[in-house]
């Protein structure tokens, strides 16, 4: 009884404070918990990708309704065997709300805990979670759908946390906190947020190295890297299926290095990555860096100014008085836009938070610890990165040189760690205050030259701001005529204004909290209101701009949703009466950036940052000409002719089965009378020596008559001499994602040509129930030897190294999950009630 009076007395309070987490989270997304929906921009193109999968309603290595097909492994995974923890994330992302307010909540928690492990109060602990939580970029996110980066950002404190008490030598706890803050991580999937953790982890381990070997705790140190060993084990174990994935299809995509001389007009290519114009498109301004201080430094959002803006008066004035029309009065009035900053658009500043930034300050005054130098330098470091092209000589050679670092684009991305970072100096600089240790008198100055310096920048941006810019880019200031410009600038100036006075008067208002604390005489009440009052202050801070960019506003009914997401149109009505097993879509209207046309279809185009890396070189090269000429027929006025003759010039849609063609959602579809089908005899083949030669003679090659394979596949061929039969067909009889069933009728011996995407891994081709190989055709479809006569063909994605990887996993989290539960058992009670003895000798030998 007595264990448990104890265990409820140490837990309440913490109880208190999620539960304090919970109706914030509730406040702010209310409308989520009355049934409304947020449309969210890339979770909306995910359930288009998604659909044909869900539909299935089984596991699925490969996914037919995007990119003529791709692996499903970066859509909705694919795996054999039972991971264990996908139980815990599946429970974290159900509660509140899942996909909106679930990661905010999760990553209260576990920002709640990193503090409390790095000593803090639960005042200050509950300050600090609420500090790296409500940082703009997470709400900002969540409103764009890109929510497994958020969930991915949620587990990290948890990380952090565990290497901390790993160093305290509190070696189990550490263990456990790092794996399952690591394991959760990886499960998320998104890779450049754990790069980006590993990256820093990394700095903090070498900071261990190097404290130890200073220390000459070399025993200490040795455990913490076999700790650490196993702990990557463990994840790496539990998460073998999804890396293994990765790895694998990371080589046949966009992130890996493509077989083709690159065309002039391309950007330079890293050796095996990203185009590094891809990579650096999202670079932060250097003096867009001040929006951790000052929000709307650049302006704020990628979107039109207001009507009660000086722009939109001047445009309305100029239309009126007939010195413009309307359409360029409009025409102006929507590219001038509030942001004036280096990147293409944004959907919201980086905001830190300005008492955040004042404390980030304040703490190189107050804070004794030497790692503060290196968490400085860390936060530095990843500010550089995020500066992109910005600061190209650094970057350049991060892009070239550095491990894996040209595989992830928008380094603007990179700040989410200063997003820690910022929070946890602040936190120990309050630690160390409220102590007590230090000097009063050092502490008052500190804290004035801390106000004076980042004040100081808000006091300066407040009152002359265009002594430091100018307010318009240089685009606008050769494509807008001056009077417009100066509304512009006006409108931008006042927008720096407000946001330098707000945070400015934050600023005085935290640091005249802090002074009264320091002037107060009873120091335990005092640190109580002190704390209090800086979490009510920073909450209200972060609020009010997290609800500029993820407000009320921005949530509509169900209904409403349905009607507005995905909502079937007339042409998808007309598509879906054909009931052929299968055949694709082409949507003209940007076909290579969406996912609509996928949740109805097997669309031509579709919309991934990874997709095949040879599929990405046909639109380059043969895909995107031949759209263009169906464009250029149809807006010439097509006839039934015209449109049959374009059709028929564009072989490389027509051996990717193109059956329909929208142009007008609200019309009936282009039907093509040219498409190849689902499969197909061909009269003869030859083989080339190299990439480029295939590509090219894709310029000249009749995909229903000819076939051209790399020399790698003439061992597949054998023998093989075609002697064209006439009546020699071949069929499809039935279509799912991962399984496809043919027949084929032959008097000779043929090659069959698929219109599907070839992929070396996981398909496996049977004839008649015996394995033969698939061989590369036409640069990326699938081919096989068919022998004369009857015979039923299968193709079957079966992924041998997925199922080995399935028992690894399977193995591996139910190690880690028994190991949690029984620490969690030994901790609640045993250890509990060997506390409860030690407690009593110790009162025995006092007496």
């Amino acid at each position: 009884m007595k264990n448990f009076k104890s265990l409820f007395t140490s837990v309440w309070p913490h109880a208190v404070a999620i539960l304090c987490f919970f109706i914030i989270v509730f406040i702010y997304f209310y409308p989520a918990f009355e049934g409304k929906e947020l449309p969210q921009g890339d979770v909306v193109k995910y359930e288009g990708m998604a659909k044909e999968l869900s539909e299935y309603g089984k596991p699925s290595g490969w996914l037919g309704s995007m990119f003529s097909g791709m692996p499903s492994y970066q859509v909705s995974g694919y795996s054999e065997g039972i991971n264990f923890i996908d139980w815990i994330k599946t429970g974290l992302i159900n509660l509140m709300q899942g996909w909106s307010s679930g990661p905010i909540f999760v990553m209260l928690i576990c920002s709640y805990i990193l503090f409390l492990v790095l000593g803090a109060n639960i005042f200050l602990a509950f300050f600090g979670a609420i500090c790296v939580t409500f940082s703009s970029y997470n709400f900002i996110i969540i409103d764009a759908g890109h929510v497994t980066k958020l969930w991915t950002l949620a587990y990290a404190p948890l990380i952090f946390a565990g290497m901390y008490v790993v160093a305290q030598k509190k070696y189990l706890p550490g263990f456990l906190l790092f794996t399952f803050g690591l394991t959760l991580q990886v499960t998320m999937n998104h890779f450049q947020i754990t790069y980006y953790t590993a990256i820093f982890c990394a700095i903090l381990f070498v900071y261990m190295v190097v404290s130890s070997v200073e220390k000459k705790t070399y025993k200490h140190l040795a455990l913490c890297c076999g700790i650490f060993l196993v702990a990557l084990l463990f994840t790496i174990g539990t998460n073998i299926t999804n890396l293994y994935e990765t790895e694998e299809l990371s080589k046949e995509s966009t992130r890996g290095k493509t077989e083709l001389t690159p065309l002039e007009n391309n950007s330079v290519h890293a050796s095996n990555g990203l185009d590094k114009d891809y990579v650096f498109a999202w670079s932060y301004g250097k003096a867009e860096t001040l929006s951790l201080l000052i929000p709307n430094v650049m302006g704020g959002i990628s979107q039109p100014l207001n009507e009660k803006s000086e722009s939109y008066k001047v445009l309305v004035q100029k239309a009126q008085s007939g010195q413009i029309d309307g359409s360029a009065a409009s025409q102006l009035f929507n590219y001038g836009r509030e942001y004036w900053g280096d990147q293409p658009f944004t959907s919201g500043p980086v905001y830190f938070g300005a008492i955040v930034c004042l404390l980030f300050v304040f703490s190189f005054f107050v804070v004794k610890s030497d790692i503060k130098w290196w968490l400085l330098g860390a936060a530095v470091f990843f500010i550089i990165l995020s500066w992109g092209k910005n600061l190209a000589w650094f970057n350049d050679f991060m892009y070239y040189h550095f491990p894996m670092y040209s595989k992830f684009r928008a380094v603007s991305m990179t700040l989410v760690i200063p997003a820690f970072i910022f929070p946890i100096l602040a936190v120990m600089a309050l630690k160390d205050l409220f102590s007590g240790k230090a000097d009063k008198q050092q502490l008052k100055k500190a804290l004035i030259w801390s106000t004076g310096v980042v004040g100081g920048i808000c006091l300066i941006l407040w009152i002359v701001p265009g002594v430091f810019f100018n307010f318009h880019t240089d685009a606008e200031l050769q494509g807008m005529p001056m009077w417009y410009l100066d509304a512009l600038e006006k409108d931008r100036k006042g927008l720096l204004q407000a946001d330098a006075l707000r945070s400015l008067i934050f600023i005085l208002l935290a640091a005249g909290t802090i002074f009264w604390y320091l002037k107060s005489e009873n120091k335990k009440n005092a640190l109580k209101i002190a704390s209090i009052f800086l979490i009510i202050l920073v909450l209200c801070d972060m609020w009010q701009i997290d609800k500029r960019y993820l407000n009320n506003g921005k949530f509509i009914t169900a209904h409403k949703y349905k009607e507005q997401i995905h909502r079937k149109m007339p042409v998808n009505e007309a598509i879906l009466q054909d009931k052929s097993p299968s055949y694709r879509v082409l949507n003209l209207n940007n076909p290579f950036n969406e996912t609509y046309t996928s949740y109805y279809h097997k669309s031509i185009g579709g919309y991934h940052a990874a997709k095949l890396r040879r599929y990405q070189d046909l639109i380059e090269r043969r895909l995107t000409g031949e759209i263009q000429q169906i464009i250029n027929t149809l807006g010439a006025g097509a006839t039934e002719n015209s449109i049959r003759e374009t059709m028929e010039k564009c072989p490389s849609l027509n051996m990717l089965n193109t059956k329909y063609i929208i142009y007008d959602p609200s019309k009936a579809p282009i039907y093509n009378p040219a498409h190849d089908g689902n499969a197909w005899f061909v009269n003869s083949y030859r083989f080339v020596g190299s990439a480029d030669e295939e590509i090219a003679a894709l310029d000249l090659l009749d995909p229903r008559t000819e076939a051209v394979l790399d020399n790698k596949f003439a061992s597949n061929m054998g023998d093989l001499k075609i002697i064209p039969d006439s009546i020699a067909k071949i069929e499809m009889i039935s279509y799912a994602p991962n399984k496809m069933m043919y027949q084929s009728s032959s008097q000779q011996k043929g090659l069959a040509i698929f219109s599907e995407i070839y992929y070396p891994h996981g398909w496996k081709a049977f004839i008649d129930g015996k394995r033969v190989p698939i061989n590369r055709a036409d640069w990326t479809l699938r081919a096989l030897v068919v022998p004369a006569g009857q015979h039923q063909i299968e193709m079957v994605f079966d992924h041998d190294g997925v199922k080995i990887c399935g028992l690894i996993t399977s193995v591996s989290s139910g190690i880690l999950l028994l190991l949690f539960i029984g620490s969690l058992v030994w901790f609640l009670f045993f250890n509990r009630e060997k506390q409860s003895v030690d407690n009593i000798e110790n009162r025995k030998n006092d007496r």
